[in-house]
């Protein structure tokens, strides 16, 4: 293996969606010049390839498993050897560990916004993101390579660490699945919003806009993920009678873009949400809260979809009823979007990666 590039990928709490179908699209073909090692604080059980070594780290924390990833990397004998870190509290401890103690070569991938420290729910989670906001101010200089998956997010993460900060679209457009090219206004809309069911996404404002829609009775709502709002979600869609489905950790949701209508993200911040292209990729409209980053990059500026802003519940009630009266608005704007999907093709996007990552050996 000397004569292999040894790349180590950390992720501490893999689970489905995000960073992991990130990191899946990236790496799941797997280049014959790489050596690759997954390391994780709990197995990984949905992404799936032979030749990629999945390494459990057994710690109580993303700090503490440092101790044992120290000794990992230290004791690798790979002639070239990378260490790739996504997420800013597991980047900040990537830093401190493998580039300034063990003077290695490290890679960062960012995937929220700098709004993400905007968001708490009590003073310790504030107390908490400040430390790392002022760590990454602090230590962002240090990195080989600082990389994001929007421009948007990339040119604020410059502002703030005062660095170039490449930017890699997630890797996740492969072509156009299903073409729909109109809505039967006699028939019931079916909105679709797949995401985890977290305060950062915050479903409560889709529910709320269903429910003061002139034709609330007419929609039919699903709803794709799992998180800890479940039971909020799930007592407001009671509570108001909401014609509403919860569908849990579906890993295969192909088949919810097919019988969709138009894909709703209301999302409070995001780095560049992958669902929203992939509901491109099936030709569906497109509606999206304004978050900090990336929603516009996708939509255009609002030329290949239609944007409203975050929490702005009435705007998007107003949306949404404008869809079952002038659906023929929207399917325009649909296919601008379609057109510019190759932005975020696979290939180019993954070409883009390795030539970064072999312009560190």
């Amino acid at each position: 293996m000397k004569n292999k590039i040894k790349i180590f990928i950390f992720n501490p709490y893999p689970a489905i969606g995000g960073v992991d179908n990130t990191i899946k699209s990236f790496f799941s073909d797997t280049n014959s010049n790489f050596e690759i090692e997954y390391l994780s604080l709990k197995k990984n059980t949905f992404f799936k390839n032979k030749q990629i070594k999945n390494t459990v780290i057994k710690a109580t924390s993303t700090f503490s498993s440092f101790f044992k990833i120290y000794k990992i990397y230290k004791n690798d004998k790979s002639s070239s050897k990378i260490f790739i870190s996504f997420q800013y509290f597991a980047n900040i401890w990537s830093i401190l560990f493998i580039k300034i103690l063990l003077r290695g070569k490290l890679f960062i991938y960012e995937v929220n916004h700098l709004n993400e420290f905007n968001y708490h729910d009590n003073l310790k989670e504030f107390i908490k993101k400040n430390i790392i906001k002022f760590s990454i101010k602090l230590l962002y200089n240090y990195p080989d390579i600082v990389a994001s998956n929007s421009k948007e997010l990339s040119q604020d993460l410059n502002s703030f660490i005062g660095r170039k900060v490449y930017t890699i679209y997630n890797p996740c457009f492969n072509k156009i699945k299903v073409r729909k090219e109109k809505y039967k206004k006699k028939n019931n809309l079916k909105i679709l919003n797949i995401s985890r069911f977290v305060k950062q996404k915050d479903h409560i404002t889709l529910l709320k806009s269903i429910n003061d829609s002139k034709f609330k009775n007419k929609i039919f709502l699903n709803l794709v993920g799992y998180g800890k709002e479940y039971i909020n979600i799930k007592n407001y869609i009671d509570k108001n009678k909401i014609r509403a489905k919860i569908h849990l950790n579906k890993r295969k949701i192909g088949k919810y873009f097919k019988k969709a209508d138009l894909y709703v993200c209301t999302s409070l911040y995001e780095g560049l949400p992958t669902t929203v292209i992939e509901a491109a990729s099936y030709c569906l409209p497109i509606i999206s809260s304004n978050f900090k980053s990336g929603s516009k990059e996708i939509l255009r500026n609002g030329k290949a979809g239609y944007l409203f802003n975050v929490k702005d519940h009435a705007g998007l009630t107003a949306l949404i009823d404008k869809f079952i009266i002038k659906s023929e608005l929207f399917y325009l704007k649909e296919k601008n979007c379609r057109k510019n999907l190759f932005r975020f093709s696979k290939k180019k996007n993954t070409n883009l990666l390795f030539k970064l990552i072999k312009s560190l050996i």
